[in-house]
């Protein structure tokens, strides 16, 4: 078994940033390919900002990217906190403030009595550092904050992707580990609950790069074993500037309602800031546990590309079996109000295989297909007038109404034959028969193959649609 233990300690306080998703990404890779363990652990401390909501956006955004955690069973227990799921930083404080307490008690960490208005006039100062055991005696209940004796010397970070960081501890003042209504600090949390896990390697975004020294010096006061540190570039956006949640796609699970599958998702959130070292794109889930390497993470931010991801969607919808994207199709188009239930799963798996081509997106499904379950309630104007207004517009509609029904058996082979011998016998463009006939059946221009659509959509219906037009 291996010794690697990794995680990832999200805060319910907003929906998964898409940030976020690409660092568990990279630890669970991590964690997979070494044999090792990847831990989720929910930093649920911040109660007034925490919701239910957001615990399960987190949980089903993973779920969704395929992202599963170790020690705790799924997240379906997400109401009754503490019985299932992942850890919960809030059911720990009990042992982080034990862990302050020793701190106290070894002479590492002090009371500071100082109120707010004397931090805010003189700042930190170091006054209680040095009390006596009679000075603070003589506060008696007065509330007090716990601090961190920051020791002489200075504190060096081997990072795994970012070097070595040397940092003076004399430029890191004495700080709150916990606060004096008796809530820890963030920073004694994450290493009480990281030394106490065992974990070993710390592979985060590097906006935490300047927290780590008091980290390091935390793990070292309290006799842990100091993970490794890997700091991840930020996810920055085309422009260059950090992805914040108010920008496009920052929001993990508004890539699932706008129609990407997730395994194009994972595949692309893996190339930001990661390469193979080859020039392959198209990865599952498998193949970029083989291929990942820590090494390989640049330094420098990853920008967000649209184009990107839009690419390595339509890759990924080509790559499913005819079943698999069927049912996912189907999905998207009974969630749009079409009733799918007449059709037979053939006819379901023919429509997905004529439409695989033209869509970017699952969602485009509704836009490529809505005329295979109702009538077309307008045509598009511009096509109106360059296919319906020229002066022989009638006379090649009526020479494909009869066309069309000389056709028998009415199969795609079959109504190609019949359009191409028109098409030959009369000397004109096979376009002046295909685009007219489009627009009567579908009221587009542009769509699935005609001769494929027309098939599916039979012979009685073409006929009817074609008189209609």
């Amino acid at each position: 078994m291996s010794n690697v233990r990794v995680r990832i300690a999200p805060s319910p306080t907003g929906f998964l940033h898409i940030g976020t998703a690409r660092t568990a990404l990279f630890n669970w890779l991590f964690a997979r390919q070494h044999g090792g363990a990847f831990i989720l652990r929910i930093e649920d401390t911040d109660t007034q900002r925490s919701t239910d909501e957001f615990d399960h956006a987190i949980g089903d955004g993973l779920a969704w990217l395929g992202i599963d955690w170790d020690e705790g069973p799924d997240f379906a227990g997400v109401g009754a906190k503490g019985e299932f799921g992942p850890y919960r930083q809030s059911l720990r404080a009990d042992i982080h403030r034990g862990e302050a307490q020793r701190l106290l008690d070894e002479g590492k960490a002090y009371k500071c009595f100082a109120s707010r208005e004397e931090l805010d006039a003189l700042g930190h100062n170091r006054k209680w550092r040095d009390a006596t055991p009679e000075q603070v005696e003589a506060m008696g209940e007065a509330p007090y904050a716990i601090r961190f004796k920051v020791p002489e010397g200075v504190t060096v970070i081997d990072d795994l992707i970012q070097g070595t960081v040397r940092i003076e501890n004399k430029e890191i003042d004495d700080f709150v580990i916990v606060k004096p209504n008796g809530d820890p600090i963030f920073h004694l949390a994450v290493v009480v609950d990281d030394g106490l896990m065992k974990i070993s390697h710390v592979i985060r975004g590097d906006d935490h790069l300047s927290n780590t020294p008091r980290h390091v010096m935390l793990f070292e006061a309290l006799g842990y074993a100091v993970p490794q540190f890997a700091h991840l570039p930020m996810v920055l956006t085309e422009g260059g500037k950090k992805m914040s949640k108010r920008d496009h796609g920052a929001n993990l699970l508004d890539w699932r309602t706008e129609g990407y599958l997730p395994e194009a998702v994972l595949n692309y959130i893996a190339f930001l800031g990661w390469n193979p070292g080859d020039d392959r794109e198209l990865f599952t889930r498998d193949e970029l546990v083989e291929a990942f390497r820590l090494e390989r993470v640049n330094k420098s931010g990853a920008r967000f590309g649209l184009k990107r991801i839009q690419f390595l969607n339509g890759q990924h919808i080509r790559r499913l079996s005819a079943e698999d994207l069927r049912a996912r199709l189907v999905a998207v188009l009974e969630e749009a109000g079409f009733d799918t239930s007449s059709k037979s799963e053939a006819w379901l798996t023919q429509l997905a295989e004529i439409c695989r081509e033209k869509i970017p997106t699952l969602n485009d499904i509704v836009r490529q297909a809505d005329f295979f379950f109702v009538e077309p309630a307008e045509y598009e104007e511009k096509a109106v007038k360059k296919q319906w207004e020229k002066d022989d517009a009638l006379e090649r509609m009526r020479l494909i109404r009869e066309t069309m029904e000389s056709v028998d058996p009415w199969t795609h082979d079959a109504l190609k034959a019949a359009y191409e011998a028109v098409a030959g016998a009369r000397e004109m463009g096979l376009g002046k028969l295909v685009h007219p006939t489009r627009l009567a059946l579908t009221g587009k221009s542009v769509g699935p193959g005609l001769f494929e659509l027309a098939e599916l959509l039979g012979k009685e219906t073409c006929l009817a649609r074609m008189d209609r037009g």
